[in-house]
């Protein structure tokens, strides 16, 4: 897995490399197994297209199984067509290096969301938080009734459902992302060896840990996912790792409504359902689950649309900074800084969000303290630019009487 740095993408112009027929920028993200570049293709027209390069690395590549892994990876990849699934174009080798194209995807993951709201003390509204469940059942629903050419179902199971892989775009449009521990399963309920679960600790299914598998234990984590989008704050996941698999078989679990009384009943009932020990009392599908998500938010009022998800997401993005006091005169910079990835400090709980209702989804703002000092003079300088305009306007006018 490669966790990404940011959701906002610093556009160098600069090539850092060129690599077979791809001109690689800066770094977005590193794991143990690759790197994602930004890069781009070029066309003999001149047309440019924007793509994340995947790359493994040469003390990955040493090992045999790890470079069948990351080609069985591009390979799957390659075959996912799904507006909520991020598309790879390439697979291939450059001398000893392996790759795969992707669609580059700006927007911040939901690790990243659900760290903001930690941070501004609200969780996501309701609404969008609904709107973007029922993306990912979307996306889960399309890769677990995939078939061969043949039409036999390949009962794909992703196995690293998580924060970290749920991208939001700036367009609102959710995508699942990192196929690369993905699973096509032999039968609909398979057995894994001993010692080969993957996948982040905080999401993996109880039945998983005791090696079995399938399509259930997505939408396991997909109700973990729920539960702390709808709470801003984690459910299981802790550092050490063996008590974040212990809390997942064992914590008593309340519903989101408790931290979120926001949360209406029947919300809190899906997720409950998607959080059950026991699979065989789990929802079943994908799609049963995003049924049940769609008449909760039917009954709710209009769901909001990928539009409204944008415009909250770039507000929660979006600083606010607190006026310089100038005389008469004010000054007020708008600024976009990236969130470092890294465990919220503070354990407090967070307000529950106010409804917001879709029509107000664009006015918003978050307001947060003043900027650093390195903003001052900028922020010192427009303001006297302002005054210096509104001056050369009164002279004027004076001149005209």
């Amino acid at each position: 897995m490669v966790e990404r740095r940011s959701y906002a993408l610093i556009m160098q112009t600069e090539v850092v490399q060129e690599f077979g027929s791809y001109f690689v920028y800066e770094q977005l993200g590193v794991g143990g197994m690759a790197t994602v570049h930004r890069a781009e293709t070029r066309g003999p027209d001149g047309r440019r297209k924007a793509i994340a390069l995947k790359r493994l690395l040469p003390q990955a590549a040493a090992h045999p199984e790890t470079v069948r892994s990351f080609v069985d990876e591009g390979r799957l990849a390659s075959s996912l067509r799904h507006a909520n699934v991020a598309e790879a174009y390439d697979l291939g080798r450059v001398d000893d290096t392996y790759f795969i194209a992707m669609e580059l995807v700006p927007g911040p993951t939901l690790a990243q969301i659900i760290r903001r709201c930690h941070e501004v003390g609200r969780p996501i509204p309701v609404a969008i938080a609904v709107r973007i469940l029922i993306q990912i059942c979307d996306a889960l629903d399309y890769t677990h009734n995939l078939r061969d050419e043949h039409g036999r179902p390949l009962n794909v199971v992703h196995r690293d459902v998580s924060p970290a892989n749920v991208i939001v775009s700036n367009s609102g449009i959710v995508k699942l992302i990192d196929f690369g521990i993905a699973k096509p399963m032999l039968s609909s309920r398979t057995v894994t060896k001993v010692g080969s679960i993957k996948g982040k600790v905080g999401y993996i299914a109880p039945e998983y840990q005791r090696g079995k598998l399938d399509a259930r234990a997505d939408l396991f984590a997909l109700g973990v996912i729920a539960h702390e989008i709808l709470t801003a704050r984690k459910l299981f996941q802790v550092k050490d790792e063996l008590e974040s698999l212990r809390r997942v078989r064992e914590l008593p679990v309340d519903p989101p409504s408790r931290r979120n009384p926001l949360v209406p009943d029947d919300l809190d009932d899906i997720v409950m359902l998607a959080l059950r020990r026991n699979p065989a009392e789990r929802w079943q599908t994908a799609s049963a689950l995003r049924y049940a998500l769609s008449n909760v938010a039917r009954a709710c009022g209009p769901l909001p649309s990928t539009t409204d998800v944008a415009d909250w997401l770039d507000r929660l993005f979006t600083y606010v900074v607190a006026p310089l006091d100038c005389g008469d005169s004010v000054a007020v910079e708008i600024i976009r800084e990236p969130e470092p990835e890294r465990e919220p400090e503070s354990e407090r709980e967070p307000e529950p969000a106010a409804p917001v209702p879709a029509a107000m989804l664009a006015t918003e703002i978050i307001r947060v303290p003043a900027p650093p000092a390195r903003n001052r003079f900028a922020l010192a300088m427009c303001v006297l630019l302002v005054l210096a305009g509104a001056g050369a306007v009164a002279a004027q006018l004076s001149g005209l009487v």
